[in-house]
């Protein structure tokens, strides 16, 4: 009976990792490349979203 529910866990993970694999394998759009982020005129750190810099100059 142990061995039958391990092989049935076993088979239940198996199926999940496939189907897993065919969703994570779709084309992801691609990065910006580093030199055409946006940077804080003032300090010239690297700006994440479009609030403010942490500096809070810029």
């Amino acid at each position: 009976m142990l061995l039958k529910a391990v092989i049935l866990f076993l088979a239940a993970m198996g199926l999940l990792a496939i189907f897993g694999k065919r969703k994570v394998s779709k084309k992801k759009p691609p990065a910006k490349p580093v030199e055409k982020a946006k940077k804080c005129p003032e300090c010239g750190s690297y700006r994440i979203g479009a609030g403010k810099c942490a500096c809070g100059k810029g």
